[in-house]
């Protein structure tokens, strides 16, 4: 199968896994809430903010350098697999002892044992770190999808069993266990790779200058995009960092429905590619196009009924959310384009550049928390916005320049989608501030006019290039449905 094949077939697959995965943590996820209610959720936000950080130094890069390099062999998967498992070992006894601390430092009792459960799937995911990386390598997405489905409905249905059960925090707990386990089972039991015996220290010594930097690019991402949740949660009260982690994962779901699902497929894609630069940046400024079509309307058009979502499908007592989401889409609509930038660096190895960008940003983002927190959650979400525009000019050029693309050049692709939401902003705002039919009706209203402003604008700006995309859309799905009946 040829590579544009295979990348299409993969797209496929991977949106495939990102609209059910999205669309069941919506549902779920929402009735989960309205269940348990926001402190709840900061507990878990809490123990999550630190297991995952845990997960980056489990990976320590090598998951990447796996996809990115194409020279690697058996040795180097299995030095890989026990250093994985070493240190998720090690780090889970770290948190066991630590978990009391974590608790007193909260001033939250019940973190304790929390983080001593929860901090068994760092031993769990450590066992499918090399598996699921081969999969990513060999486009082979549909395997990693049907895996996805299954750990997911697994696990939300142990957490609803469990929270009409009246088990509160344990019931996410149980849901996170039953996702890794059932990863564990279904991944080996299905992968064509097993470790052997051996660890190689030389193997990973020639991964490692591209490992260790990407582990370092990724740390201080994920601080900079969780020292938030940390200094709510310290300062603030698990009640506001409930409601502010909530806020969080709903402007997600754009961005993780598109921008993750392209980086995904075009990072071991691109680094097929890596030597084909005026190719991989004609191929980037498509794909921004596709994703802002697409999220910066989900985005902005979220922040507009941020007041209906909420009463509608939360209750009264996520009131205090609506602003805080409203913001955080603004800043969703930003980083869904920015979070391209990895992939530039990772598929041309250019792991070094990332960190010490990683290094500005986390320094801008971490005492801007600090002040922002200040003022309460909307004080947060007020500062990482105000941050994120100050970042963008220099985060993002930096990216680009790396594939010759001038901010001129991305201007001149967005330029009329970046109108179009425009208009639907002034529709809505004017629906808004002119009628009012109660929660329900208003929400469809305005969903309805903002779809018309937008699309009808979108289609007078950019008729040739819809028609096209409309057409090649259903020529790709006819094709995938022909290959695969």
């Amino acid at each position: 199968m040829s590579l544009r094949k295979q990348v299409t077939k993969s797209l496929f697959w991977t949106f495939s896994d990102q609209v059910i995965v999205q669309l069941a943590n919506m549902l779920f996820g929402l009735y989960i809430a309205r269940l348990l209610g926001p402190a709840t959720f900061g507990i878990t936000g809490i123990v999550l903010m630190f297991t995952n950080f845990a997960q980056l130094f489990i990976d320590m890069g090598f998951g990447s350098a796996i996809i990115h390099n194409q020279k690697l062999n058996a040795t180097h998967y299995s030095s890989v697999f026990w250093l994985n498992c070493f240190f998720a070992i090690g780090l889970y006894f770290l948190f066991y002892f630590a978990s009391n601390w974590l608790a007193l430092f909260f001033n939250q009792p019940i973190l304790g044992l929390v983080v001593k459960v929860s901090s068994l799937t760092l031993i769990l995911n450590a066992l499918c770190v090399v598996q699921f990386s081969l999969l990513i390598k060999e486009l082979n997405f549909k395997r990693k999808a049907i895996i996805n489905w299954i750990s997911l409905f697994f696990g939300y249905a142990v957490a609803i069993t469990m929270a009409l059960k009246g088990y509160g925090v344990w019931a996410v707990v149980g849901m996170y266990l039953t996702n890794s386990f059932i990863n564990v089972i279904v991944i080996w039991s299905t992968a064509n790779w097993r470790p052997n015996l051996r660890f190689n220290k030389p193997a990973l010594q020639t991964i490692w200058g591209y490992g260790i930097h990407a582990f370092g690019d990724n740390a201080l991402n994920y601080w900079s995009r969780n020292f938030d949740n940390f200094i709510i949660g310290k300062c603030l009260g698990t009640v506001q960092l409930g409601i502010y982690t909530r806020a969080y994962s709903l402007m997600l779901l754009p961005v993780k429905n598109l921008s993750t699902v392209i980086a995904k497929v075009f990072f071991p894609a691109f680094s097929q590619r890596q030597n084909d630069i005026p190719l991989l940046a004609l191929n980037y400024l498509k794909l921004i196009k596709y994703i802002a079509l697409i999220t910066f309307p989900l985005l902005i058009g979220l922040a507009l009924i941020s007041k209906e979502f909420v009463l509608l499908f939360l209750g009264q007592e996520w009131r205090e959310m609506i602003p805080v989401l409203s913001l955080l889409c603004i800043v969703g609509a930003i980083q869904s384009i920015v979070t391209l930038n990895g992939i530039i660096y990772y598929a041309l190895g250019k792991t070094k550049i990332a960190f010490r960008i990683s290094i500005m940003v986390n320094f801008v983002l971490i005492l801007s928390f600090i002040i922002g927190v200040n003022f309460g959650i909307l004080g947060v979400a007020w500062s990482y916005l105000i941050a994120n525009i100050l970042l963008f000019y220099p985060v993002y050029t930096t990216a680009i320049s790396v594939l010759a693309i001038k901010l001129v050049d991305v201007f001149a692709v967005l330029k009329n989608i970046v109108l179009a939401v425009i208009i639907m902003v002034v529709c809505v705002c004017i629906l808004n501030q002119t009628i009012y039919f109660g929660l329900v009706i208003d929400f469809v209203l305005k969903i309805a006019i903002g779809f018309l402003a937008y699309f009808s604008s979108l289609y007078f700006f950019e008729r040739k290039f819809i028609t096209q995309l409309i057409v090649k859309s259903r020529t790709l799905f006819q094709k995938f449905n022909y290959e695969n009946s």
